[in-house]
């Protein structure tokens, strides 16, 4: 080939030629040949003439931008493309496959070529480029040279595909590596250059070649588990640990049997004093039994009777003292305290006035204090606020491809209705609220894209070969918005990159953002409109039968998570109608089966009065919280009504049952004598619970979430505000309905007094299955050792999952099951595969001063070995721990690679570039110059433009600094990327840079880059906790002030420290129930057994959640500090009891379960109804 003798189109073809190549007729033309294809062509003939060299040089420009970072891929591209134009050797390794008429009689042009390519250079070439990135798209070079290939072949075939003024004017094929040259042809082959060549001119970056590249120290999760088989080493230590414990139990257990202690013996080898036939254990009584008859009291005393204590402990008898005279008082004025209690109600409820509720999920689940959130603050003041999406996923609900002609065709329809949309209030369209940064074209990520969005340029019989070559070369189809569209970003539910098969369309909107409140109040109408009137009856469109739809806006979450307040209105007015019934059948006790017995011996309003005591506890609760100005938010209206009622019934229960106890004594007694000895018995026990409760639902306000902090608040005064209520009103209620029972009064109609058989007094039926088989059962001795055993199991059970136990808080569980946002979560997990932006923020540093200057670039020799653009480029080769997914974008080194004159990108006209004052010019004077600066264009001739930077050089020496480099700034900063120079700064970086003129320095500036797909909450936390490593790791090896961003880092900052808070939080809880305990049971020893029982509870708990999956978060260890309380509820009766008690410890202890235990095991039925509530919470 010679010469050029015909167009396609405006671009001009060669001719056939076969003749030898002949030497450049002039010293110009040898000078261009040489500047352009290097050394090797400075002497001997050539294939190519003057003009196909221009139009080389014109072609090959194009690509300079992009690949010119990385000298050894820049000379090897030159030398592929000078070698196939130019070579005198260019007949050995072309072969002309199709030709035409040229435009002058007799000579023939070509149209279609073979370039025989061997693997050496092919693959030197390829390897060379295959990394060098492209900051603006926050994608690689590769995209755009060569298609995004992933072999030499693939790249140089792009490359060859017919695309006049695009690419190559006619077609060159590259046959394969099994296909064999003949007739004289022989692949090019020759040496390329690597990226890491030892000639320093043409060796790459770090962040274009990964050999040349820093090593860094492993990250965390880099460093293996310690395991022990299938085992983890935690699990197996705590499984050793129980065996060996296991084994010396049951070792010393069968020793007190004489044959084995014997065997024992011999066995270990020693010989032991028997003391007249002892076996080898044997206890020894610590008293005699005359002692132990001194000890023993009449078995028809009542245990907790106030009027007998055989263990005085000074604060229990002041407190038994206290409750007595207090338990008489209302007794005897029961209307004065039932009133009182009103009043004092209705004075906290008063609080209500200034109710709000608080909906921002940020003011719900951020603390004001997170580093977070500040660090999202200041994103959002210095740039724009993370961008808002209105996403929708068309998954296909059978095995067979989403995508078909007439699928894609309503895809069309759907988008332009969406797009002609007007909101209800402001008549915007998405027009005016979409982001568009680089001219007017909005941003839609859709498959749609592929056709520039426009249904006249869709084919329905061609459609699915121009899919298949966009998703294979996504540069080719470049969408209005003109930045590449990725197949994974707008595909889901392909196999092995084959995207025809791909199962679900995914549509993404997007839509500017802003600290502006009438703006986003444009974008979040607009949102509602079409979520009213499309999107949310998308599914019975007949259009779409076979194809499920779901969607989300950026306004739905919120939305939807109110939502559910309301539904739940239904299950809390059930929950309560349900506890009326429970409470009316638990309190009484039916003596006969006589109706008008029944009607006397009914509970109903007793229990009524219980349950309005939790509603005025709440109430008030509710009030006093108010009164701070606080918004209270829905978990406390959804929970706390049924956590006081589950923390507070079994008082009440336990206050009946030991007065009806006290009735079937038959002793005389008045019945307000009566009230206050079983209050004087009862109270310090439900004092103790209470205190305890109150104190581990208040170390709740140490989380630092506002609206677990603010619920656990509320529960801690309702807890208390009810203990009150139940020791006072309660009282006075239970005397009035005892009044009524002895008179024969029919219950909630006490006015009608009716006859009635006599009430035969005894055992209820729960009390007697406790006395008669539970108690005997796990006191017996051998079982009391089994039960130790079984639950020491438990215990070691629940620490080995302990560590294991997961971290997060899933939004689907939070939201109504029937949300259509459910399935969109369910849809981005399965069918989204990109992952999350991150921007690395630098905050403070001048980066119009050289020295900072190098710790940010990556593209230089002379940028820091570790610097930013080289440890971000590092991290993202080690994504499987970063969590980096793509290549950074560094808006410092395109911007000097925009001044780089090679890339003719920044040229002056000379009447401008006159005005350039070498002096140091006012900020006015800069102000005025640098508007009349005015860049040159392709249509401008070569002596009216002056490059920017003529000196520049990648040694960074000659790179601008101070008012220079701002002035640049502004003119790159304000230039929109096109064809010929895409290095302009408008639509990649419009947003990431604050430059202050005032101080001549950058403020702040980010550096994007994106996650890898996140899928599930570890993957969220994992990927914070690597962004916040990284960040550190540059603000110490850099001594610069960085921070990364991502919009969802402010609901997982969280999880950094949860698991030391939580240990922090429910050690002081546990702590403060040994002090609370042992105080007021005057026993340390018991404390100890209390608090040990509550640790083995808490840590069963946090295994079964392991196992069944149940997160971790501050949701979660708020509901453990409740199973705290929860926990000292039914220990702490059963404890007092057995302190309170006489008789041996087996007496002392089944006295008091069946005398306490059985009213406690009340406590069982009610607390499922708020476990249930807690489950719908989840």
């Amino acid at each position: 080939m010679r010469g050029q003798c015909g167009y396609e189109g405006f671009s001009a073809l060669p001719c056939v030629s076969n003749e030898p190549a002949i030497l450049p007729d002039n010293s110009e033309f040898r000078k261009l040949l040489v500047d352009t294809c290097g050394a090797d062509y400075m002497t001997g003939p050539t294939c190519c003439d003057e003009s196909q060299l221009n139009d080389l040089v014109n072609q090959v420009k194009r690509a300079e931008t992009i690949i010119a970072s990385c000298p050894a891929c820049w000379n090897n591209f030159l030398q592929f493309w000078c070698s196939f134009t130019c070579s005198p050797d260019q007949s050995t390794f072309v072969n002309i496959t199709s030709v035409k008429p040229g435009d002058e009689k007799g000579t023939l042009t070509v149209t279609g070529a073979d370039y025989w390519v061997g693997d050496h250079f092919g693959s030197q070439f390829y390897d060379s480029c295959k990394d060098i990135k492209f900051g603006s798209s926050n994608g690689f070079a590769m995209d755009f040279i060569g298609g995004g290939a992933k072999d030499w072949h693939g790249m140089v075939s792009y490359m060859g595909m017919k695309r006049p003024m695009l690419g190559s004017p006619f077609q060159i094929d590259f046959p394969t590596l099994n296909n064999t040259p003949h007739n004289g042809i022989m692949r090019y082959d020759a040496d390329g250059k690597s990226c890491n060549d030892s000639d320093p001119a043409y060796r790459c970056a770090c962040v274009d070649c990964q050999a040349v590249c820093p090593v860094l120290p492993p990250a965390p999760g880099e460093v293996p588990e310690c395991r022990v088989g299938l085992l983890r080493c935690w699990s197996f230590a705590m499984l050793i640990t129980y065996i060996t414990i296991l084994t010396l139990g049951v070792t010393l257990l069968a020793a007190r049997n004489r044959k084995v202690g014997q065997w024992l013996q011999k066995f270990l080898g020693i010989n032991l004093d028997y003391r007249g036939g002892r076996g080898f254990y044997e206890r020894v009584a610590l008293m005699d039994d005359n002692d132990e008859d001194e000890l023993q009291d009449d078995d028809g005393e009542n245990l907790l009777d106030p009027d007998y204590t055989p263990r005085r402990y000074w604060l229990n008898s002041r407190l038994q003292n206290w409750f007595y005279y207090q338990g008489l008082f209302c007794a005897r004025y029961p209307w004065l305290v039932i009133i009182t209690s009103l009043v004092l109600v209705s004075v906290c409820s008063l609080g209500w006035s200034r109710f709000a509720i608080e909906r921002n999920p940020v003011n719900l689940w951020v603390s004001p204090s997170s580093t977070a959130l500040a660090q999202k603050n200041h994103f959002d003041e210095n740039f724009t606020p993370f961008y808002r999406t209105t996403q929708l996923f068309f998954v296909s609900e059978s095995d067979e491809p989403i995508a078909s002609a007439e699928r894609l065709e309503n895809l069309f329809k759907l988008e332009n209705e969406i797009r002609s949309l007007k909101s209800n209030i402001y008549n915007d369209t998405l027009q005016d609220v979409c982001f568009r940064p680089n001219g007017d074209a909005c941003i839609v990520q859709s498959v749609t894209g592929y056709w520039r969005g426009d249904l006249d340029k869709f084919d329905p019989l061609t459609w699915k070969s121009t899919l298949k070559e966009c998703t294979s070369q996504p540069s080719l189809c470049l969408p209005e918005f003109q930045q590449p569209l990725k197949p994974e970003m707008i595909l889901g539910g392909y196999q092995d990159g084959d995207y025809v098969s791909a199962r679900a369309f995914v549509v993404t909107f997007v839509l500017t953002n802003s600290i502006n409140k009438n703006q986003t109040d444009r974008s979040e109408q607009w949102e509602k409109t079409v979520l009213a009137n499309i999107l949310s009856n998308l599914n019975i469109r007949p259009e779409w039968k076979g194809v499920r739809i779901s969607y989300s806006t950026e306004s739905s979450l919120e939305k939807e998570l109110n939502k559910s307040s309301n539904t739940d209105a239904g299950t809390v007015i059930i929950s309560y109608l349900v506890m009326f019934i429970y409470a009316s059948l638990a309190l009484g006790r039916i003596s006969s089966l006589n109706p008008r017995r029944l009607l006397i011996d009914s509970k109903f309003s007793l229990g009524i009065s219980g349950i309005l005591i939790v509603i005025f506890s709440v109430s008030s609760a509710v009030g006093l919280f108010s009164f701070t100005g606080k918004k209270i938010t829905l978990i406390i209206a959804e929970v706390i009504p049924f956590l006081v009622l589950a923390v507070g019934v079994d008082n009440i229960f336990i206050l009946c049952h030991e007065y009806a106890r006290r009735v079937e004594l038959g002793v005389d007694e008045s019945i307000e004598e009566r009230a206050a000895k079983t209050l004087g018995k009862m109270g310090p026990s439900i004092l103790l619970s209470s205190l305890s409760e109150t104190i581990a639902f208040g170390l709740g306000m140490l989380v630092t979430m506002p609206a677990v902090s603010s619920f656990a608040a509320v529960a801690s005064i309702a807890v208390f505000v009810d203990f009150l209520l139940q020791v006072t009103c309660f009282v006075s209620c239970l005397v009035l309905d005892a009044y009524r029972e002895q008179n024969n009064r029919v219950d909630c109609v006490p006015c009608i007094s009716i006859k009635a058989p006599e009430a035969v007094e005894k055992e209820s039926f729960l009390q007697s299955i406790v006395k008669l088989y539970y108690v005997p059962t796990i006191l017996n001795h051998k079982m009391r050792y089994i039960i130790c055993f079984a639950f020491l199991g438990l215990f070691t059970i629940g620490l080995s999952l302990a560590p294991q136990l997961p971290r997060g808080l899933d939004q689907r569980i939070a939201l109504p099951s029937d949300s259509y946002l459910v399935q969109y979560f369910n849809d981005m997990d399965h069918y989204f595969n990109v992952g999350p932006p991150v921007y690395f923020v630098v905050k403070n540093a001048n980066m119009t001063e050289r020295s900072i200057q190098k710790k940010i670039c990556g593209r230089f020799p002379a940028c820091h070995e570790r610097s930013l653009a080289n440890l971000l480029e590092q991290e993202r080769k080690r994504s499987n721990v970063s969590y980096i997914g793509e290549p950074a974008s560094v808006w410092f080194d395109d911007f000097m690679n925009w001044l780089n004159p090679s890339t003719t990108c920044c040229r002056l006209k000379n009447q401008a570039s006159s005005k350039m004052s070498r002096r140091q010019l006012s900020n006015l004077e800069q102000s005025y110059y640098s508007r009349k600066w005015e860049l040159c264009d392709i249509w401008d001739d070569e002596d009216e433009c002056t490059d920017c930077n003529p000196n520049w050089d990648v040694s960074m020496n000659s790179f601008p600094e101070g008012n220079l480099f701002l002035d640049f700034y502004d003119i790159w900063i304000n230039m929109a990327p096109d064809e010929d120079c895409p290095l302009g700064g408008k639509a990649g970086y419009g947003d990431s840079i604050v430059a202050n003129h005032k101080n001549v320095m950058i403020d702040a500036s980010y550096f994007r880059t994106f996650h890898t797909p996140l899928h599930g909450q570890d993957d969220f936390i994992a990927a914070y906790d690597s962004a916040r490593r990284i960040s550190n790791d540059l603000s110490q090896e850099l001594d610069l002030n960085v921070y990364p961003y991502s919009v969802f880092y402010i609901f997982f900052e969280q999880y950094t420290y949860i698991v030391s808070m939580a240990f922090e939080i429910l050690g002081l809880a546990i702590l403060t129930i040994f002090i609370v305990t042992s105080a007021l049971l005057g026993s340390i020893r018991c404390g100890l057994i209390v608090m040990s029982v509550v640790i083995m509870i808490l840590v069963n708990v946090i295994g079964v959640m392991t196992v069944w999956d149940i997160s971790l978060n501050a949701v979660s260890l708020v509901n453990l500090v409740i199973c705290v309380g929860i926990s000292v509820e039914f220990c702490c009766h059963i404890a007092r009891g057995f302190m309170v008690a006489n008789g041996s410890q087996e007496e002392r202890a089944g006295k008091s379960m069946v005398d306490v235990g059985s009213s406690v095991s009340f406590f069982f039925s009610p607390s499922h109804a708020f476990k249930r509530k807690k489950k719908d919470l989840y």
